[in-house]
């Protein structure tokens, strides 16, 4: 057999092997062998009555959707917060270091001197994760308790690091119901994605991110939420004013936008980027986010000598 040349060896063992193979395929046909289609071809009867089901399930979904939003409680920014008084003696500088956030309680009653915890404070005053101070954190209603006595207040001022986020000072004004407080209320905007003038190659824009409010109530109103889904390009410019916002106040009479408004003021506008052209700012334009009581924020000075002064 060693005599005979290689392609009448290969042969052989080719007619060897064929019986196996195609005993092993036949068995791998029966094992895979496809199901039958009445499976697959399932008749449908469309029933009266699930016809008639499936066309009036949205008004009763819409009915308890309504019905469970009606009844949740309602909206409320209120924060309730635990503070310590502020140690006799101890410089702000050293409460800094220990984790503390020093804070004063003025107005309608004597100065108290009080610290938070730095890091529960500061997840209040900052709560988007690249952005910086929150509109919300000068627009509610903070229920500080320490020891056995709480205050009511708003804030009033506060010092923060020009770029982290970080707070160094809190100042809180005592609210009174029944005198009047003034803080501004932030503004959100819903239904942007369904919005006419968006879906048209419009661009949306808040001209007003806060609208100072005047509050003689209990409760300080929680952020306004503008439906934009009605909202439309037009020439020049779709606008909301606050006069198509009345109705987000409250009905007690106990809110109102405050007084150096009218009625016409533009809180929402949809126009073309296109359609309008650039103009330059003018040479004396300064950019308001970096104004502060004592002057301007300090990006390049670090606390060395000489520092960088813009006071007037």
């Amino acid at each position: 057999s060693s005599d005979l040349p290689s392609c009448k060896m290969q042969r052989l063992f080719r007619r060897a092997a064929a019986p196996a193979l195609s005993s092993s395929t036949a068995a791998l046909r029966v094992a895979q062998r496809p199901s039958t289609s009445r499976r697959y071809n399932i008749k449908r009867v469309w029933y009266p009555w699930k016809q008639e089901l499936q066309r009036d399930a949205w008004q009763f979904l819409k009915q308890e959707m309504v019905a469970h939003f009606q009844n949740s409680p309602a909206r409320d920014s209120t924060v309730h917060i635990r503070a310590e008084e502020w140690p006799r003696f101890t410089m702000k500088e050293f409460l800094l270091e220990k984790g503390r956030c020093p804070a004063v309680i003025a107005g309608a009653g004597p100065h108290r001197r009080i610290t938070f915890n730095k890091a529960e404070i500061e997840r209040i005053a900052f709560d988007e994760p690249e952005g910086h101070l929150s509109h919300l954190f000068k627009g509610r209603l903070f229920r500080i308790h320490v020891g056995n006595w709480i205050e009511e207040c708003v804030v009033s001022d506060v010092s923060t690091h020009a770029v982290d986020q970080e707070l160094y000072f809190v100042r809180f004004e005592r609210h009174v119901p029944g005198k009047m407080t003034t803080l501004p209320i932030p503004v959100s905007l819903s239904g942007l994605w369904g919005c006419p003038g968006y879906r048209a190659g419009g661009h949306v824009e808040v001209s007003l991110p806060t609208i100072m409010c005047e509050v003689v109530g209990e409760r300080i109103p929680p952020p306004f939420v503008i439906d934009v889904s009605k909202l439309r390009l037009e020439a020049p410019y779709g606008k909301i004013t606050l006069g198509d916002l009345q109705h987000a106040l409250p009905r007690d009479g106990t809110v109102r936008f405050a007084r150096e408004y009218s009625m016409d003021e533009e809180v929402v506008t949809c126009y073309d980027p296109k359609a309008l052209g650039e103009v330059p700012l003018p040479h004396d334009w300064s950019d308001p986010n970096f104004d502060h009581r004592g002057g301007r924020y300090h990006l390049t000075y670090t606390g060395y000598w000489p520092k960088q002064t813009t006071r007037q």
